[in-house]
């Protein structure tokens, strides 16, 4: 009788994708060798790679039982969720929305309801003419530098 023998590219992903996966790895080969399919074996790798993906990691576990958990081990958890924080590349002040999502959205807009761009311009005008008024009566734009003259050195 020939041995069957798990694919091993099946068991390289679970061991990669999914943490701690010997336990798992070992049962799935022990069902495997008993009259189980290769569909069957990628089933369950491909199963538990979307369980384990799905799954959120709160907090850092001991690879050991122990009674007690260590005293840092929250605080690790907590920073591993903060090691890689978000950067904005688009330069757009809404969060999450980059220069293509800002087109699409002007595209939609202007497909559903065009209308919405004169107010978009009307409140631009009115924040102009709003800043020009406020320019107006404070009496000019504020200057950098001191508003004297220069004075010229005298060289006796």
């Amino acid at each position: 009788m020939t041995r069957r023998h798990a694919p091993r590219l099946a068991l390289a992903l679970l061991e990669r994708l999914v943490p701690d996966s010997e336990p798992l790895a070992g049962d799935l080969v022990e069902q495997f060798e008993s009259r189980q399919s290769f569909g069957w074996f990628w089933w369950q790798v491909l199963a538990a790679i979307a369980t384990a993906s799905f799954a959120r990691r709160v907090e850092i576990r001991p690879l050991r039982l122990m009674d007690l958990q260590p005293a840092d081990a929250l605080e690790r958890s907590r920073r591993m969720n903060l090691r890689f924080p978000a950067v904005n590349l688009s330069a757009s002040p809404v969060s999450g929305v980059g220069g293509l999502g800002l087109v699409i959205f002007a595209s939609l807009v202007t497909v559903v309801m065009p209308a919405a761009w004169w107010l978009l311009f009307a409140s631009a005008l009115a924040g102009v003419v709003l800043a020009v008024i406020i320019i107006s009566m404070r009496g000019g734009l504020p200057t950098a530098g001191p508003t004297s003259q220069p004075q010229s050195i005298r060289v006796r």
